[in-house]
């Protein structure tokens, strides 16, 4: 850190003095964002960044209010871990406009004039810093102390990463400023955690939005579909909970065991972003085109999603197949279809019953042939269990190199 330090503000002072920008003294994005200042008409010897109007900020502020709302719970997580060092969580919109700021009063409050709410920090008016060079980059980046572009920033080390609504589209940025490079460096795994755990919030509210849709269209569809979306939200609540747990340990330095948590957390919020993926599927009323689709990967995506109810009605759920075996269906039927066989299984088994799914291939036909046998417990039928199977086209050899199977 101290290196890059003593080289940026040589990069700095050269720069002033000459218009110059030094290649060899800073990190390749560093230099990047610095040119994009530069060729902008960003002033390196700003002290502070300018700012909206009043009346524009308290606009800006009320159009930007679901983004704000759904982030403060994460940026409380981050001034947290940050604990007693001098420190900013920051959020922007699209555009780097400062939209929320929490940490320590002397930091927020205090003399300095630290960006407020409705700051400009985009790279043209404030330089390379956290959230401007984060938007520029599309990505993570860090900007230490004299690495910022304009010298009332050198102060504070910088992070930040954007923001990504259920489209992909870029919405915002999170960033935190710490006055410690150790801080800084602690600090990093739990800011991207966070991020992810802000866009998992974006997606649970257009999977409630996805449920009312179906509630109104396809009553019939709402109850299994609903209960599904309950236990994936679920699952994001633990990931939140152990995010939580962690911004406390990093405070009292109970470092091993954070990041331990905070790996679990991030684990969580990935596959809740799968198993929302998997949900959105099901839930989409929409017939599309046929495609290559993995068969045997839609049935494993499935018992994953089915996981709590396979463990409540305490079923055992056996697959059987030699290989992965690839279809041409329309995915969001497909799930459909295997999701209705499962429930249907589910009933006929019954509580402790077994569940054998077999996926093969019938060579001579070009298909592939799903079963699904429900097997009840031991004294609960004597009634012998007859499979439900379905057939499906199989992806030939011209197929798998058109989709790239």
């Amino acid at each position: 850190m101290l290196h890059l330090t003593s080289d940026a503000l040589e990069a700095g002072r050269i720069y002033r003095s000459t218009g110059a920008i030094q290649t060899e003294k800073l990190r390749s994005d560093i230099y990047r964002a610095w040119e994009r200042s530069h060729c902008q008409g960003a002033n390196p010897r700003a002290l502070q960044a300018e700012k909206l109007s009043i009346i524009d900020t308290e606009r800006l502020l009320d159009s930007h209010s679901y983004l704000i709302n759904v982030a403060q719970p994460y940026a409380r997580i981050l001034s947290q871990a940050a604990g007693t060092e001098r420190h900013a969580v920051m959020l922007s919109n699209q555009e780097a406009i400062l939209l929320n700021v929490i940490g320590d009063k002397e930091t927020v409050h205090g003399s300095e004039s630290f960006p407020a709410h409705g700051t400009l920090l985009s790279e043209a008016v404030a330089g390379a810093n956290g959230i401007g060079t984060a938007l520029a980059e599309k990505d993570y980046v860090q900007i230490v102390s004299a690495e910022h572009f304009i010298e009332g920033f050198h102060p504070f080390s910088c992070q930040g990463i954007p923001l990504h609504n259920d489209k992909q589209e870029i919405v915002g940025v999170v960033s935190i400023s710490v006055r410690s490079a150790d801080a800084h460096q602690r600090l990093k795994e739990i800011l991207i955690c966070a991020s992810h755990g802000i866009e998992a919030e974006f997606l649970i509210a257009k999977l409630e939005k996805d449920v009312r849709r179906i509630l109104a269209s396809s009553p019939d569809d709402y109850q299994p579909l609903e209960e599904l979306r309950q236990d994936i939200i679920q699952s994001h609540n633990a990931a939140k909970l152990k995010l939580e747990v962690v911004s406390r340990m990093v405070v009292v330095n109970k470092l091993d065991y954070a990041m331990q948590l905070l790996q679990q957390a991030e684990k969580s919020i990935q596959l809740f972003r799968h198993r929302a993926d998997t949900w959105r599927n099901l839930a989409s009323l929409e017939t599309g085109i046929s495609q290559a689709l993995s068969l045997t990967k839609c049935i494993q995506d499935l018992i994953d999603l089915l996981a709590t109810e396979i463990t409540i009605r305490k079923v055992e759920v056996i697959t059987y197949w030699q290989e992965p075996i690839n279809v041409i269906f329309d995915q969001n039927s497909l799930l459909r279809k295997l999701l209705s066989c499962f429930l249907q299984a589910f009933e006929r088994g019954n509580t402790g019953g077994i569940v054998e799914v077999k996926v093969d291939k019938i060579q001579t036909s070009g298909l592939a042939r799903v079963s699904f046998l429900a097997i009840p417990a031991l004294g609960i039928s004597k009634t012998d269990p007859v499979p439900y199977i379905f057939t499906l086209p199989l992806v030939n050899q011209h197929l798998v190199n058109t989709y790239k199977i």
